[in-house]
């Protein structure tokens, strides 16, 4: 019999009030119980259904074209070095635009939102970082493009101060 590794498993003890101590099970990320015991279909069943809801929360936002992007085929085919940078520089453009709807993405003032962040980026840590950036959210976006998430758009290069791309 094949034994998976769940990650991502909350266990809680509770002493009864006859004494006993009962586990609990909950799914780390929602926070949502786990019935069963693990490894037991039920349990199996729910794990499954938590890890879908987990990844159903990001569809449709910024933070959800990140997953897909950096679990794309595309990004896997990057160096690993290359893989790290991407992935630090796109976890700091989910703390600004992780809850934006993809449609958002499709408005050319969207195009204002990314330059004014490239500037404040500019400021904390240089323009080279500022410029790395938003290389690597223009890459990510065209990927999107292509990929169908959303419609093209008018979007700055990776040479955001002097004139945005049209990403078809």
């Amino acid at each position: 019999m094949v034994r998976a590794r769940l990650q991502g498993i909350n266990t809680v003890r509770k002493r009864l009030a006859d004494g006993s101590v009962r586990l609990y099970y909950y799914h780390r990320a929602t926070g949502l119980p786990l019935s069963g015991k693990p490894g037991s279909p039920e349990f199996l069943r729910d794990y499954g259904s938590a890890e879908k809801t987990m990844l159903d929360r990001h569809s449709g936002i910024f933070n959800g074209l990140v997953r897909d992007y950096t679990l794309s085929p595309e990004f896997e085919k990057l160096r690993d070095s290359t893989q790290h940078e991407y992935r630090r520089m796109l976890t700091k453009a989910e703390q600004k635009f992780g809850n934006m709807p993809l449609a958002a993405l499709e408005d050319p003032r969207v195009r204002q939102d990314f330059m004014t962040w490239r500037a404040t980026v500019a400021k904390a840590s240089g323009d080279r970082e500022a410029d790395n950036r938003l290389s690597v959210v223009s890459a990510m976006l065209t990927w999107g493009i292509r990929n169908g998430r959303f419609s093209a758009t008018t979007l700055p290069d990776s040479d955001a101060c002097t004139a945005p791309i049209a990403l078809t």
